[in-house]
């Protein structure tokens, strides 16, 4: 049987033949002449394209003005009408093979309709480009041209002008649009205006040498008294960045701090921008006190939020020493807002400024190159941003806002693993013992629970990196589609964009063995520090964040990963503390966070204060329950640096002798600091009476020495216990059998009086004491005693209140009496 004839079907042949068979396959109708002559005009731009591409090039590589900005824009603005003409384009496989055989009015008109269209698509851009500001901006469309390179490579390159990658990796991440927008969307995310803080803060040439440490005249700072907030919160600025917040030292306009921070927030990069809604919206629906749900949802800040983002966004140094559990959302969706904000800024820029050398590159054109001052966007290292957290536990929030705030369609390399390390940790059963457990954890107060309970991962060793690049392109998906970010955790330092660590943990890491060399080279390009919850660091140990501000922005040791061609000016010139933003965020006032935040806030944006008046009907002194006499005794003192010897001495002269005559019992003697119980328990080891009648429970103690010490306190058979602050902050312990309390210092945690003072109120039964022993005699009244200094002034606002904190520790009267 003979072979049949394979059919190939080769397609018309003929220009007119082949399309008119795409317009047929396209549309299932035959094409009519009209549809063809258009389809010649698509033939025509491309074509086009290629004759025009010289000079598109040329317009791409020139060399920036002054302000090098001008020349950016139209960079972009070419590169995207070029994106559109590739999408316009045939894709015809017999493209290349089509003649060139156009009259020349079908010319002129595909070169017209081109034209125009590039008008259009640049009448679009230029809405965006009013300001020369505006450059910075258009950054966001561009990648996170990040190297995707192994980091255990000892070739690779650390640097960040390192970051290249091919150009299918690039991703438009700025380009988000939503059809579905409204208008009252469209008023909220209006068009950047004003200048980019961004750009107007490390677009900044280093400082002449005189000026190079911080005037006098910028470390003032002037109370701002604003109806924005509460009447109870105290706002300080330096003069810098009043004038670049534009308020007055007494501001009247309510839209001051609002306005600046709107401004601020029209710089965002898109990509977070337009995400803002989801994670501020139960913030703004908690905190705005409006009760019309559309006057709400038209917000972006709630107040507090304006005030505090209006400077955070221009780099200038913040304290805020008034945080708690109602406005820590805000606050660190505020923080998270920010940072992330500045990563995608800083790599945009980055990410722009490469493709533009490999451009130039491309043309054979290196001449000058390495001495282009607009290079210089990048600092000796890759990390960014240092965050220092408490425990893990609180690391692992503040992650998941960030994630939060980058949207959606990212994908997170080590997911499950940060899960598994930082996430909660499971519970036991639902046994009759695990219940009364509970309860017993459930007592020790909602601020404690947060942080150490079963759940909750306490450990408070350890550091991890976070990089963030461009998501791999997905060429099935649409051009205008947000693909997302590709966020790898546990990235190497060297790698990263953000560091976060406790300082205990980051201390080990930079601090190695005498026969290794420390490595804190990572730190040496650090543009943004984070303190958060520095009230809980406070009491694991300050001088470990002491140590690791120290290192900061030091030079580093070892420069083989440093392109010095890409290193901004200042860094150069050993500057960078005065381009570097520290942050840090507590729920009080502290001397010890006071100076360190004076000591280290250098920025040249300006130093803000925030801080909150405490009511008197809001002291913590109005929690006490027992009634008793409470006094208040100002201890006299020189200096800050002496105040513990004075406590030591007025101890031993004026109290303890009082309670050895007369032989009283069942006094608790707590002790903030570890340094003073060291000094108090060994004059007491000296005393001859006293030192067979204390015991003492400290962080330090083990479970056995802990119960035996409370239980001998309880019977009585010891009349003093030292009861240290770190152990009651850690393991907030119910001591039993107190019947007198003496504060040797006042504590830290405003909450820790009445918890201390309600423990008075224990009444003992028979299961309590041992056979053989009395109940404790609970007919003599019960005391508080509370020893204080002219220093501790912040400690004493918190527990009775600021007006009366001001006469206490001024005043010439020296002893106080409070009765509850």
């Amino acid at each position: 049987m003979p072979k049949k004839k394979i059919a190939t079907n080769k397609g018309p042949k003929g220009k007119k033949a082949r399309q008119a068979a795409k317009l047929e396959r396209q549309w299932g109708e035959e094409a009519d002449e009209e549809e063809i002559s258009k389809a010649k005009i698509r033939k025509g731009k491309r074509r086009l394209k290629a004759s025009d591409s010289e000079s598109r090039v040329k317009s791409k590589i020139s060399r920036p003005n002054n302000n090098g900005r001008s020349n950016y824009n139209s960079y972009h603005q070419d590169e995207s009408s070029e994106e559109d003409i590739d999408e316009n384009a045939s894709t015809d496989d017999d493209d290349d093979s089509i003649d060139g055989n156009y009259d020349e009015n079908e010319k002129q008109f595909a070169l017209s309709s081109l034209l125009q269209n590039i008008g259009k698509k640049g009448q679009q851009k230029n809405k965006f480009s009013q300001r020369k500001t505006i450059q910075d901006d258009n950054n966001d469309d561009e990648s996170l041209d990040y190297s995707s390179s192994s980091e255990s490579d000892d070739t690779a390159s650390q640097s960040n002008n390192d970051m290249d990658d091919d150009d299918d990796a690039k991703n438009n991440m700025g380009e988000i649009e939503n059809s579905n927008n409204n208008h009252e969307h469209e008023i909220k995310y209006a068009n950047p205006t004003g200048e980019n803080p961004f750009q107007k803060h490390f677009g900044k040439e280093a400082l002449p040498e005189d000026d190079a440490s911080p005037s006098p005249e910028s470390m003032v700072l002037h109370k701002t008294d604003t109806k924005t907030l509460n009447s109870n919160f105290v706002l300080q600025m330096s003069k810098d960045i009043m004038e670049s917040v534009e308020v007055n030292d007494r501001c009247d306009d309510n839209d001051a701090f609002r306005q600046s921070s709107l401004k601020s927030f029209s710089h965002v990069h898109q990509l977070i921008k337009t995400k803002w809604d989801n994670t501020n919206k139960r913030v703004l629906m908690r905190n705005i006190g409006s009760s019309d749900i559309k006057e709400k949802k038209a917000q972006v800040f709630t107040p507090l939020q304006s005030v505090i983002y209006s400077s955070m966004a221009k780099y200038a140094d913040v304290l805020i020493t008034c945080a708690n559990r109602k406005n820590r959302d805000a606050i660190n969706n505020l923080i998270s807002l920010h940072i992330v904000n500045h990563v995608l800024k800083a790599n945009g820029m980055i990410t722009m400024h490469n493709g533009r050398i490999r451009d130039i590159k491309a043309k054979d054109e290196e001449e000058n190159i390495d001495q282009e001052e607009e290079w210089r966007d990048q600092g000796y290292t890759r990390p960014k941003i240092l965050i220092l957290l408490p425990t893990r536990s609180t690391a692992y929030t503040l992650v998941n806002e960030m994630l939060k705030v980058m949207g959606e369609n990212n994908s997170i390399e080590n997911l499950d693993r940060f899960n598994g390390e930082f996430g909660d940790l499971e519970v036991g059963d639902d046994s009759e013992k695990e219940k009364r457990r509970k309860n017993i954890l459930n007592a020790k107060g909602q601020e404690w629970n947060e942080l150490f309970s079963d759940d909750k991962n306490a450990d408070d060793d350890f550091k991890i990196g976070i990089s963030l690049s461009n998501k791999k392109k997905d060429k099935k998906a649409k051009r205008k589609e947000n693909q997302g970010l590709a966020v790898k955790l546990f990235s190497d330092f060297y790698y990263s964009d953000f560091i976060i660590a406790s300082p205990l943990g980051l201390k080990m890491a930079i601090t190695k063995d005498d026969e290794v060399e420390d490595d804190s080279d990572f730190l040496s390009s650090i543009e943004i520090v984070l303190s958060l919850q520095s009230d809980v660091m406070l009491m694991q140990n300050w001088d470990h964040v002491m140590s690791i501000m120290e290192r900061i922005n030091q030079q580093p040791k070892k420069t083989d990963r440093t392109d010095f061609s890409r290193v901004r000016n200042y860094l150069l010139c050993g500057q960078a503390a005065r381009w570097r933003q520290f942050i840090m965020v507590s729920r009080f006032s502290d001397p010890h966070l006071l100076s360190t935040f004076n000591n280290y806030s250098k920025s040249i944006a300006g130093i803000v204060k925030l801080r909150r008046k405490v009511p008197a009907d809001e002291a913590s002194i109005c929690n006490v329950i027992v009634k008793m006499r409470q006094v208040f005794q100002r201890v006299p003192c020189e200096s800050i640096s002496t105040q513990g010897e004075s406590r030591i001495k007025y101890f031993k002269e004026a109290i303890l002798p009082q309670i050895m005559r007369t032989k009283q019992k069942h006094t608790l003697i707590y002790v903030p600091s570890y340094f003073d119980f060291v000094s108090l328990r060994n004059m007491l080891l000296k005393h001859d009476i006293a030192s067979s009648h204390f015991v003492s429970v400290t962080e330090y103690s083990r479970g056995t020495e802990v119960t035996r010490g409370r239980a001998r306190f309880l019977q009585g058979r010891k009349r003093i216990m030292l009861y240290t602050g770190r152990a009651h902050f850690f393991m907030r312990h119910h001591i039993k059998g107190a019947r007198h309390l003496i504060m040797f210092g006042l504590p830290e945690h405003a909450e820790f009086y009445p918890e201390l003072s309600n423990m008075l109120s224990w009444r003992p039964n028979e299961e309590d004491v041992a056979d053989g022993e009395e109940l404790m005699d609970i007919s003599a009244p019960a005391s508080c005693l509370n020893l204080f200094t002219r220093y501790d002034a912040h400690s004493l606002e918190r527990i009775v209140g600021t007006k009366h904190s001001n006469r206490m520790v001024k005043g010439d009267k020296r002893t106080f009496l409070f009765n509850s």
